[in-house]
């Protein structure tokens, strides 16, 4: 059965994280109510297809997952400055065990190394994390979200039957 790529990252990702996130988003909903957060959202940014050999096409899709999360959190006064949301989302991405150097079993990269070639034809080698501050919109109020935007590509072959 064929799923499309963003719900299998979908079902990945909830797999991995269970209720860390609040929510989680096929696509990206730019308002996001307070409540919603941490969210995760796995967003199809492109889609490249290529003729290939023998009646196939090749297919490259660019997927970003964003870690989402409240700036506002940052601004209590019983926040631990050592633990700041950028702390935190640098440790969902990436974490590593300190004994091992190995990625943590509940970060984005354990999953998409360890986890992420099941159900899908070819992960690509290279992934881009960007880390940042977003505004956005929370009904007509804005809001201050810091994220990190995971992105990498996702290379598979599809047949291409020729019409009867």
């Amino acid at each position: 059965m064929y799923d499309e790529t963003t719900q299998r990252l979908l079902k990945l990702m909830k797999d991995t994280f269970g209720d860390h996130f609040k929510e989680y988003y096929d696509g990206d909903p730019d308002q996001i109510p307070t409540f919603n957060l941490p969210c995760l959202i796995v967003d199809q940014t492109n889609d490249e297809t290529e003729r290939g050999s023998w009646g196939e096409d090749d297919v490259t899709e660019t997927v970003m997952i964003k870690a989402v999360y409240n700036k506002a959190d940052d601004y209590s006064d019983n926040v631990d400055p050592l633990n700041l949301t950028s702390r935190k989302l640098r440790r969902i991405v990436g974490a590593r065990n300190t004994a091992t150097g190995d990625y943590e079993p509940d970060t984005i990269k354990y999953a998409l190394r360890a986890m992420g070639t099941q159900g899908l034809t070819a992960l690509a080698t290279n992934l881009s994390v960007q880390y940042g501050l977003v505004p956005r919109l929370e009904g007509d109020v804005g809001i201050l979200t810091q994220e990190a935007h995971v992105q990498f590509t996702i290379r598979y072959s599809v047949d291409v039957k020729p019409a009867p």
